[in-house]
């Protein structure tokens, strides 16, 4: 019998420490060093990728981590865990949460899409509990129906049917809302989240949680927001 995710990751912010491979603080022990001071802000949770990094973070800290185990397509889309050998693996580590993109895409090279996975992986682990990344209301209903414990909004505005809607925080926020009135079940904001404004403004949405990366974990990105604000002010 499936449990509530409140039972593993209490309701607040949970912060992404998914440094890609072009930040040079992406080693197994920086992310867990950024595990470490997200726990001693406050944070309800990690969001990691990878199994040595997932590994090194659950050395270092004592909170809930969502794993996921990220790659792309082609096209650099990002994709979560595309298969059920990655599901296993990441339980094994000792994810709390396993996050599976659940959009409609198919797999490279497979003839399922990230809503069959997420089906499959939960009648293999019935207990376990799993995040679905969707990018719209549609993914979101469909994660419901076919086992999802809760959703993340972290693949709107990355997925080729909603990147026009990237970076626009209203789209993000309409989005929660409508989510929130067709599926009951816990709603994680993230993506393009950059202030606490942004993330109040998420819970006022009906977002049970808010997952932050990029605004606390990228120097390389928040040093060019500052830069290019200055620039444009001294033009």
């Amino acid at each position: 019998m499936k449990r509530p995710i409140a039972s593993q990751i209490r309701r607040g912010l949970i912060v992404s420490c998914q440094l890609d491979r072009s930040e040079p603080l992406h080693t197994p022990q920086h992310c867990a060093l950024f595990a470490q001071a997200a726990s001693m802000g406050g944070a309800a949770g990690i969001r990691a990728d990878g199994l040595e990094n997932i590994k090194e973070i659950r050395a270092t800290v004592r909170l809930p981590i969502i794993g996921c185990i990220r790659t792309s397509y082609h096209d650099d889309v990002p994709l979560s865990t595309p298969t059920l050998d990655d599901v296993e693996a990441l339980i094994r580590v000792g994810a709390d949460v396993v996050a599976i993109d659940a959009t409609s895409r198919q797999r490279p090279g497979m003839t399922v899409s990230g809503l069959d996975i997420l089906e499959s992986a939960r009648r293999r682990y019935p207990t376990a509990h799993i995040l679905a990344d969707i990018s719209s209301v549609i993914e979101a209903r469909a994660a419901a129906d076919r086992g999802a414990d809760a959703v993340s909004t972290v693949m709107f505005g990355r997925t080729p049917d909603t990147f026009e809607s990237a970076g626009i925080l209203e789209n993000n926020l309409e989005l929660i809302r409508e989510i929130a009135a067709e599926i009951d079940l816990p709603i994680f904001a993230e993506g393009f989240i950059w202030s606490p404004e942004d993330a109040r403004s998420a819970i006022d949405a009906g977002a049970w949680g808010v997952i932050v990366g990029g605004a606390i974990t990228r120097p390389r990105i928040l040093t060019r927001l500052f830069g290019d604000a200055v620039s444009q002010a001294i033009a």
